[in-house]
Order: structure tokens, then C-alpha cells, then sequence
């Protein structure tokens, strides 16, 4: 199987997360065109021995924490994944100072290809807290290099039922045709991307 592609990352804001009941979102939105996604999931390993051997182990996932690149990402995005602070309302001023950023679900799909068959995969994230922490620039020189904005992205486990188990994410496959519009629209009602505007 090959992976060929990766689009439509998008978030929302979680509005409420009550442990062991369930959470919810606010609006959600596009995040920006996505270059790349990298995520590295920290597992448990804690063997119990006993008469030399090992019995048990506790290997779950703990955490994740990874990076993401985006071709372009708004101000606007920025601010609302970063919880910057705005002031204005034509002329907006977007303030980056020491808030805390607020928790996100997120998701987007990653396209693959199995024998000729192509099949995506959707995954969305329950929730996760987005950070910024390296700004790099170069100038202009003989031979373009392009560059791609990165987000950090740290998961946190949310604990959505009586079963005590925190869940990371959720991933959906989808086949035929309309697979890629398919997962996109699996993913917007996920985070509440509100519809396109219709013309008449």
C-alpha cells in the first residue's frame, strides 16, 4: 500500500467536554492547504513479571504529539488555533501574547493506493492543543526554496463514556468514486464546517 496523498485539514474549538459523557465543537473550519502531516504516538511499556517471564503489559497509547505543514495558513486561522488575541473590527490587530491555547478537535485524510485501488482514510482527532514554536525565514536566492508554515500539534485523551478509556481519534475508510468528497464531508460534519454558500 502507498501512500499518495494528504488534504482537507481542518479544526474546531471544543465547546464542552464533560469526562466520561461526551464532548462537542463549536464552528469549525479550513485550516489550509496541507503539505504534510507528522505524527509520533508515545506507547506504554511497562512489562509485570513473574517466574522470569512476562505476564502482562501495559502498551497503550499515552499521548501524541507531532507537526503539521501547510502550504498557507491565515492570520485568521492562526490566531483562532493559537488564541491570539484580536482587537478591531475592519482593520483587525492580531495580538500574540502568553494565553493558554485552547483545546481543538481536528482531522483530515490521507489518500492510498493497494493494487490499483485507491481508498482514503479519514482520521479525527477528539482533542489537541496546537502551538507554534519556530519562525524561519531565508532571502530570496538563485534558485527558489519553498517555504511551508508548520503547526505543533500535542493530543489530549478524552475520556468519552463510562468505560474510563481515553480516546485519541477516530479513522473512517472510504472507497469508490466519491471517496475523497465522501471523507471531506464525514470530516466538516465532524467539526462543524458550516456549508458552502449557495448562489441563485
Amino acid at each position: 500500500m502507498s501512500l499518495i496523498g494528504c488534504k482537507h485539514l481542518v479544526a474546531s474549538p471544543v465547546a464542552t467536554y464533560t469526562k466520561g459523557s461526551g464532548i462537542t465543537y463549536g464552528t469549525g473550519f479550513l485550516i489550509g492547504p496541507l503539505v504534510g502531516v507528522n505524527l509520533s504516538f508515545a506507547v506504554a511499556d511497562n512489562p509485570d513479571f513473574g517466574d522470569d517471564v512476562e505476564l502482562d503489559n501495559d502498551n497503550g497509547i499515552n499521548g501524541y504529539s507531532g507537526t503539521m505543514d501547510m502550504n498557507k495558513v491565515s492570520l485568521e486561522n492562526r490566531a483562532k488555533l493559537l488564541n491570539w488575541k484580536t482587537t478591531g473590527t475592519t482593520d483587525i490587530v492580531y495580538h500574540v501574547t502568553d494565553a493558554m491555547p485552547k483545546e481543538h478537535g481536528w482531522g483530515y485524510y490521507r489518500v492510498m493506493m493497494d493494487e490499483g485501488v485507491k481508498t482514503v482514510e479519514a482520521m479525527w482527532f477528539h482533542m489537541a492543543k496546537f502551538s507554534q514554536q519556530t519562525l524561519t525565514d531565508n532571502t530570496k536566492k538563485r534558485q527558489i526554496e519553498w517555504g511551508h508554515p508548520q503547526l505543533n500539534v500535542n493530543g489530549i485523551g478524552a475520556i468519552l463514556d463510562g468505560s474510563g478509556d481515553a480516546e485519541w481519534f477516530i479513522p473512517k475508510v472510504f472507497t469508490g468514486s466519491t471517496a475523497e468528497a465522501d471523507a471531506a464531508a464525514w470530516l466538516d460534519s465532524k467539526a462543524g464546517v458550516p456549508a458552502p454558500a449557495t448562489t441563485t
